[in-house]
């Protein structure tokens, strides 16, 4: 077991911005095209409306063996197409040989294209692979944008390499991170109370962002930046309830967002459940559920980004205490939301990906989805698979 510890710490980290950039672009391993915007070519294959809406759906699940009964019905329906991914929470892990034996049991139920293997490990006091599985422990993003031993890009990338090929040789193939929120309430009791933001200079932060993408996409890990607008004014934790930030938050924290869209660093972007007029279609609707929101997120010129939008836990206090389940579907996906995530921590129902393909197929038929608007979300989603399967050829990240 390794045991990574952080001494005191200083601040600014804003020379490796610029060192970072030239690394990332003189590297051919890390190169990757600025934000594409979908696989035309998979939309064309895929003339059945089923399996594209599948892709869109990743869900949480329970049990930490393949002989285990929830375990059993998300691999099914991986296998059937009716879901595109899972993501895994503490109750699914166990030790290093049987979480590896869970992952590959899973990622084999369809070869291709290769489901999406998730996992929140950021670091601190969220990391699901622990030091009590024999897993490094890793700094909080606070102790490390604190910490002037990570301020040259190369240690930074160094100390995340090892967070992404623990990931890898786990079976991991994406990262629900980095946290790009700016540290701009300390008390905030989800980001700042729990040391999850790099620190409040967003350049600082976007650098450190740019060292944990980096070090992932060596490794084949796909991440996704989150809290889009940006969760780190907040007073209110949305796993509780809506964190309505429309006299805390600041321009500046979409600055991280520019910079990483700008470079072409961003695999994912989540969109949180968030509350501000200016990223809401009205009645206090959380960014999450907004097409606004994400019109501002993908507008060229403002962030520009055009990759895969994938939505925060959608059983997280802050929409599931307000919408029925078939309204968090159909408002996230009308909004613009490629891939829908329900951890199933609440519901734990074997069948919760079933349930929700079937909302957005019976919304495709009497018109309520636009077929538009799957086959947006699916080529998004199969140009990141495809590039994900292809991380082995030169040039391809």
């Amino acid at each position: 077991m390794k045991l990574l510890r952080v001494p005191p710490m200083t601040k600014t980290l804003m020379a490796a911005v610029l060192l970072l950039l030239a690394i990332a672009l003189a590297t051919s391993v890390f190169a990757f095209d600025i934000e594409p915007k979908a696989d035309t070519n998979a939309v064309a294959e895929a003339s059945d409306l089923d399996p594209m809406i599948g892709q869109m759906i990743m869900v949480g699940f329970t049990g930490a063996d393949e002989r285990d009964p929830g375990v059993m019905a998300v691999r099914d329906q991986l296998a059937k197409g009716v879901i595109g991914g899972v993501v895994l929470y503490p109750e699914n892990i166990g030790s290093q040989t049987e979480l590896r034996g869970l992952t590959a049991f899973l990622r084999n139920a369809k070869p291709a294209p290769v489901p999406f293997i998730a996992v929140d490990q950021e670091g601190g006091l969220v990391q699901r692979l622990t030091h009590r599985d024999g897993y490094t422990y890793f700094p909080s993003a606070r102790s490390v944008g604190r910490n002037p031993s990570f301020a040259s890009p190369e240690s930074a990338i160094r100390l995340y390499k090892t967070m992404a090929d623990e990931l890898a040789e786990a079976g991991f193939n994406l990262n629900f991170g980095p946290v790009v929120d700016l540290n701009l309430n300390p008390d905030n009791p989800v980001i700042g109370g729990r040391e999850r933001s790099f620190g409040a200079d967003p350049n600082a932060v976007t650098a450190l962002a740019r060292a944990f993408i980096l070090a992932h996409r060596e490794a084949g890990i796909v991440t996704v930046a989150k809290h889009f607008p940006g969760h780190g004014s907040s007073h209110t934790d949305s796993h509780k309830a809506l964190a309505d930030v429309s006299e805390t938050w600041r321009e500046v924290e979409l600055e991280p967002y520019r910079q990483l869209a700008h470079d072409g660093l961003l695999d994912g972007v989540m969109i949180g459940h968030l509350y501000h007029p200016r990223f809401s279609d009205g009645a206090r609707l959380p960014a999450s559920l907004s097409g606004r929101a994400i019109h501002a997120l993908r507008a060229e010129g403002y962030i520009g980004f055009q990759g895969v939008v994938f939505s925060d836990d959608m059983e997280m206090g802050a929409v599931r205490d307000d919408y029925s389940i078939e309204e968090r579907v159909l408002k996230a996906v009308n909004a613009g939301t490629d891939l829908i995530v329900f951890s199933n921590v609440k519901s734990r129902d074997p069948e919760l990906g079933v349930q929700i393909h079937a909302i957005i197929a019976d919304a495709v038929r009497d018109g309520r989805i636009s077929r538009l608007r799957i086959e947006q979300a699916y080529g998004r989603i199969m140009l990141l698979k495809r590039r994900l399967a292809q991380h082995d050829l030169p040039g391809k990240w």
